[in-house]
């Protein structure tokens, strides 16, 4: 009995090892586990936060001024109406993707805890997206690179009427697109596996 519980101590101890040093991976299927859906709320400040510091570097979210009481309240609008696939390491999310139900699943916003894990499970969620053939969306920059680097197709860029119900400048390489997104006007291209409807 004492050997069982010396094994019981031992085995724990490796088990809070894992956990503290973020080995272990707890994915969240938030809005489409319903088990999962009390994390919306227990980690919507983290949530928030990651995908604050994520579209920090293009001027904000959904083109509100990074920072901006708008912005954060699209973030919070955006966490509440989504389904979220998140990884959780310990108490903590490393990796994030918010999608809503549009031709299939539509990635509206991901982005990472910035950590070299982080960034490691947030190129898993997106090659899993890929094999599985579960999600589609709207990139450009270093979203568009790791959707090419897991291998997700690009979508011509004549369905972004059907799928996205905006008027939209091709570009003549068929692919990408140019639209106004609040003030300004981005450049993108639809990438992964939207569903016909």
């Amino acid at each position: 009995m004492a050997f069982l519980t010396c094994i019981n101590i031992s085995m724990q101890t490796f088990k809070e090892y894992l956990e503290e040093n973020n080995l272990i991976e707890k994915v969240l299927s938030i809005g489409l586990n319903p088990a999962h859906e009390k994390h919306r709320e227990t980690h919507r400040k983290e949530i928030h936060n990651i995908i604050h510091q994520s579209y920090k570097k293009v001027g904000g979210f959904k083109s509100h001024k990074s920072g901006s009481a708008d912005e954060s309240k699209a973030i919070h609008h955006a966490i509440t109406h989504s389904d979220i696939k998140a990884v959780k390491r310990g108490d903590h999310i490393s990796t994030v993707n918010l999608y809503k139900k549009s031709h299939g699943r539509k990635s509206v916003a991901s982005g990472t805890d910035g950590t070299e894990q982080g960034k490691k499970d947030f190129v898993k969620n997106k090659s899993e997206d890929h094999t599985q053939k579960r999600a589609w969306g709207e990139v450009s920059g270093a979203a568009a690179h790791i959707n090419k680097k897991v291998g997700a197709p690009d979508i011509p860029a004549k369905h972004t009427k059907k799928l996205l119900g905006k008027d939209v400048k091709h570009h003549s390489d068929g692919i990408h697109y140019d639209r106004k997104i609040g003030p300004e006007v981005h450049t993108k291209k639809m990438m992964g596996h939207p569903k016909s409807s």
